[in-house]
């Protein structure tokens, strides 16, 4: 049922009751809230960022453009900072739902984990904050209809100003309903979901029990709050940049309203003279030795600098108030978290009091309503100018929780679940990761975890491993996967001439056919590519009559440039050719025996598994493909003929979801790095969106990552990955990643400090501190550490 007709029932209103006096909305209409008193307001969500990982010159100009906020703003607001255990539950949902359709019993225990070990962070460790803006209606008008309409060109310019400043704000799709949860929050802490479709607004709101009687606190509906603020003269002399961040930091049960007030100058200006003049003379009679000397001296200063900043610099005049909201469950644990945020600020140097009998007063300016209270506004006033209040700036505690996508670990700066939608188009231009961490960064681990965790939400997975790919297998197995093993000694085998589909139009199988362009001119291009690297020196005489001998290869097979010709009668895709085949028509050309022989090592020498039929089936849902046990000047053919059956399987529909994994991508270019193999997967990572896909690729070597064609290779893949992760690296690589990323010096030290399993997250101008995290079952079939597996070897 929708919220607001569950808020807004036809019932009549209730009487005044013990606890209604405690709410001081009347009603809630198009995003405007308005209140008992006659007054107006609207709230806007603000999503942070990650201020101290940004440069100097960002923070700066970060700073700057929220002054140019503070100065379009009313000249009343109010800044809230929630933080609340994180909210998981709508993801639990959609892993329930992957649980109840999922067939294998691995994926299904996993899935259960992974369920269990999210409810877990969120109920121990998770944190979410939440911030917002709390704009006053100042016209004439007392009819909310039109207040709302009035008030949309405030909100709009708010909105424009904090996105110049690098801040988005959420457009909610229903504001009413976003303001009607927001404000439950604070009156039905626990119970607000009971409601009924014959309650109103007033007793949706109004709490069941309230407690103010206290001198220390108040208990609303069985949770307990207590009420700081920071003293008028308690704030430190000097305000360094974002220096409001530690209170978003502070943990769990802590909430902060911020209310700044703009005084008119003409107002303002002859108090400030008068004060500067009067602490002046009293100067004079107050002797040097005096201990209230320094004290009135700084008075005289200040009020000076005040007056030349409002004058010259064009500054604003605000006064400025603070209170700190604690939550816990019970006395003894308000009690605790209130001595943890007592020492929080006092080590930034904040005096902090509380608000001994007048915790409802407190209660009160604490609303996102702004309405703060005459007296805890007089205890709590500090002067303040438009660029002290601008550094206030505490939006600085950014997360990446997506409503839908793959749960990574925890955001090291704030504790917060980090999930990531690679397939949200609206989020992301592209899904597509790079990788980067040294050896025992964990960088295979992180790959095959997500591996895993796509393969448990339906995608179709694709590895590609040219360096350690039996790492790959014990988990691939395990969820029903395909291990395919390309090498010397294995039976394994994929036929790169082989057709797999019969039209180039992905979306044939929705539209009909409409690209006419032949599949098997297609196909040969690959072919060709294979060549380049099979025999680097061929000429193009050479291609010319190759070109011929594939041509009349797959006629002999019946199959022409006309696509039809891919299936016999019955529909069925034909008998393709094998490189056995294609060597009887090669050697009809003398001049092809050099490029002969070398394709000969391939069907009848020691890498024949590369030139054979496919002999596997490939259909199934999580493929591994391993080409290391290929021999060094093999693995660049190996790989390319992974990366091309790849290619062709996720092209033939975008329908489904699908994901390609290839570790040490640069690999594919050959050491010498093959111009046609390197276009070839740069080609792939810029079209994969279009199948429907992401590409995720890795390396350790990111020296060798950029050095192929004078980086173009590692350019193009990093300019086309939205996402990076960098795990640990040795310090000269991650200098030389700061200047790709162009990351700052605290952003490259993360990096450099990383421990295992940790790194920087990168998705555009954002970048959090991320730890991987993992369940049990996760680990005992990912884990390539020594000791970790002989635990295992020792237990079974």
């Amino acid at each position: 049922m929708n919220l607001k007709n569950i808020l807004f029932g036809n019932g009549d209103k209730n009487a005044e009751n013990g606890t209604e006096r405690l709410v001081p909305v009347k009603e809630i209409y198009g995003g405007v809230i308005a209140l008992k008193n006659g007054k107006f307001v609207t709230v806007l969500e603000v999503l942070p960022l990650n201020f101290y990982l940004k440069s100097e010159l960002e923070q700066k100009n970060i700073i700057s453009g929220f002054a140019a906020f503070l100065k379009t703003a009313p000249d009343e607001l109010q800044i809230i900072v929630e933080t609340r255990p994180a909210d998981i539950s709508a993801f639990c949902e959609r892993l329930e739902s992957y649980y109840n359709a999922e067939k294998n019993a691995n994926c299904r225990r996993m899935i259960f984990e992974d369920a269990q070990l999210l409810n877990f962070i969120a109920e121990t460790e998770g944190l979410s904050r939440r911030f917002y803006i709390v704009l006053p209606y100042t016209g004439q008008s007392s009819e909310i209809a039109e207040v709302a309409a009035e008030i949309s060109e405030t909100t709009l310019t708010a909105r424009q100003y904090l996105e110049a400043c690098g801040l988005e704000t959420v457009r909610h799709s229903d504001e009413d309903e976003f303001l009607i949860n927001l404000l439950r929050n604070y009156f039905r802490p626990f119970s607000a979901a009971t409601e009924n479709s014959n309650t109103d607004l007033s007793e949706a709101l109004t709490p069941d029990s309230a407690d103010c009687t206290g001198s220390g606190y108040i208990c609303i509906e069985g949770e307990y709050r207590s009420y700081l603020y920071i003293s008028g003269g308690g704030y430190p002399t000097t305000a360094r940049l974002a220096w409001g961040a530690p209170f978003v930091e502070a943990g769990d049960g802590i909430n902060i309203s911020f209310v700044l007030k703009k005084e008119s100058r003409d107002k303002i200006l002859p108090k400030i003279g008068n004060t500067a003049m009067f602490n002046r003379s009293r100067l004079k009679d107050v002797g040097d030795t005096r201990q209230d000397f320094e004290q009135l001296d700084d008075a005289v200063e200040s009020g000076l600098y005040m007056k030349s900043q409002i004058n010259r610099e064009g500054e604003d005049f605000y006064y400025l108030s603070t209170v700190i909201t604690v939550t816990a469950d019970t006395p003894e644990s308000l009690k605790k978290r209130e001595r943890d945020i007592l020492n929080l600020c006092g080590a930034n140097g904040f005096s902090v009091r509380k608000a001994y009998y007048m915790q409802d007063k407190a209660f009160l300016s604490s609303l996102p309503l702004l309405q703060t209270d005459t007296d805890i506004f007089n205890k709590s006033k500090r002067n303040i100018l438009t660029s002290s209040a601008a550094a206030l700036f505490p939006f600085s505690s950014f997360e990446m929780c997506d409503e839908k996508g793959i749960f990574y670990g925890l955001n090291l700066h704030n504790s917060s679940p980090v999930i990531i939608d690679h397939y949200d188009t609206s989020r992301y231009s592209n899904g597509n990761m790079a990788v980067f961490g040294m050896s025992g960064a964990g960088k295979t681990f992180f790959l095959l975890l997500l591996a895993m965790r796509l393969r448990m939400q339906g995608v179709r997975v694709y590895i590609i491993a040219p360096e350690k790919g039996f790492e790959y297998r014990n988990a691939c197995e395990a969820i029903g996967g395909r291990f395919v093993s390309i090498g010397a000694g294995s039976s394994d085998c994929i036929n790169l001439m082989e057709i797999r589909r019969t039209t180039l139009d992905i979306d044939s199988e929705m539209q009909g056919n409409r690209d006419n362009g032949s599949v098997l001119l297609d196909k040969i291009q690959s072919i060709h590519i294979f060549f380049d690297l099979l025999y680097p020196a061929i000429t193009p005489d050479e291609k010319y009559l190759l070109d011929r001998a594939i041509l009349n290869c797959y006629k002999s097979f019946g199959i022409t440039r006309d696509n039809r010709s891919l299936t016999d009668k019955s529909g069925r895709l034909k008998k393709m050719p094998c490189f056995a085949d294609l060597i009887l028509f090669m050697e009809k050309f003398t001049e092809l025996k050099a490029v002969t022989m070398a394709l000969k090592r391939l069907v009848e020498g020691s890498a024949s598994g590369l030139g054979g039929q496919t002999n596997i089936d490939l259909k199934v849902p999580f493929i591994a493909l391993d080409t290391s046990r290929l021999s060094k000047e093999f693995t660049a053919l190996g790989t390319f003929i992974a990366t091309e059956f790849v290619r062709d399987r996720i092209s033939v529909s975008r329908v489904n979801k699908k994901a390609v994994i290839l570790d040490e991508a640069w690999k594919i270019a050959g050491e010498n790095g093959n111009e046609q193999a390197a276009d070839f997967v740069i080609n792939l990572i810029k079209t994969v969106r279009g199948y429907g896909a992401i590409f995720v690729s890795a390396t350790q070597n990111v020296v060798d990552y950029f050095a192929l064609n004078d980086g173009k290779f590692g350019d193009a893949l990093l300019g086309n990955s939205r996402l990076k992760l960098l795990l640990q690296l040795e310090e000269t690589e991650a200098v030389k990643l700061q200047e790709k990323l162009m990351l700052t010096e605290s952003e490259t030290a993360e990096v450099i400090r990383a421990g295992r399993g940790e790194g920087l997250l990168c998705a555009g101008r954002n970048r959090i501190a991320v730890e991987i995290r993992s369940s049990d079952t996760e680990f005992d079939l990912i884990t390539t550490d020594r000791e970790s597996l002989a635990k295992r070897v020792k237990t079974e």
